[in-house]
């Protein structure tokens, strides 16, 4: 996509990662140039969007300026996005966010997701995959999850409609290991969790699942999914927009504590319907 006639969103993109990511070392503009062996103003040009880095140089630059692979995927992600779809795209932005904010209104984020939930919910909005694909799908996602969860970063915080756990997408004994996992994330203080009231007013999530990924080497995105793809959008004024409403998502939720006691009542539901 070009700008202005001039430049294109994704040599921005790039640019100020590399700027970030140059300026967190402590480098300047002449040292990272003496390094690529290339003029000051051809870095100032490249950061500003105005050239793109040579692909040789990629993996040479993320090194130098100890980035930890993060230029690599970038610039794998920006410039060779036929090679990869939607789900893998958002996988790699959760994989080099430090925050992510999540808001869903009706099924547990695909990160916190067990197995066993997973699978129930791909075979429900997939009733013509095997039981095969199904269980491919579910060990795909659960791969991806675990090392994300696992890791120190990214910091989740996520909110949840009271309807997330209520409405039973899996059996009562399903449910009950997926809240109790939840409840594990959030004692654990893995993850903020906070649950929004049915009766809470006003209610910022009514357009849908939205998430918010924050990183210090490139710009913030903001991530929507519908029912058959996902979109990002790393314009700074839609960032900021959502970012908003995450906000007063949170500030009309329940708070962590009284979150969780709500999620072990549920959790007794479930037990007890078992």
């Amino acid at each position: 996509m070009v700008l202005d006639g001039e430049r294109d969103v994704s040599d921005i993109r790039f640019g100020q990662a590399l700027a970030r990511a140059r300026k967190r070392v402590g480098r300047t503009q002449t040292t990272l140039a003496r390094f690529l062996g290339c003029s000051k103003g051809h870095i100032s040009h490249i950061e500003c969007g105005y050239r793109r880095l040579a692909e040789v140089s990629v993996a040479g630059i993320d090194e130098e300026l100890q980035a930890g692979g993060r230029l690599v995927r970038l610039y794998g992600e920006l410039y060779a996005p036929q090679a990869l779809d939607w789900l893998d795209k958002l996988h790699h932005l959760q994989a080099e966010a430090e925050i992510i904010r999540e808001y869903h209104n009706s099924l547990v984020p695909g990160l916190l997701q067990k197995p066993r939930y997973a699978a129930a919910v791909i075979a429900a909005g997939g009733p013509w995959l095997t039981t095969q694909e199904v269980e491919e799908r579910a060990k795909t996602r659960m791969g991806r999850s675990n090392a994300i969860v696992k890791s120190s970063l990214p910091y989740l915080n996520v909110v949840l409609d009271d309807m997330v756990v209520k409405r039973p997408v899996a059996d009562p004994l399903v449910m009950f290991e997926q809240c109790q996992y939840l409840c594990e994330l959030a004692e654990s203080g893995r993850i903020v969790l906070q649950f929004f009231p049915w009766d809470s007013r006003p209610h910022a999530g009514l357009n849908g699942p939205m998430m918010l990924l924050s990183s210090g080497t490139a710009p913030d995105v903001f991530h929507a999914e519908s029912v058959y793809l996902g979109q990002s959008f790393d314009d700074p004024s839609t960032v900021r927009r959502y970012g908003m409403l995450f906000a007063r998502l949170q500030a009309n939720a329940r708070p962590e504590r009284e979150s969780v006691r709500f999620l072990r009542e549920v959790m007794k539901e479930y037990e007890n319907a078992q």
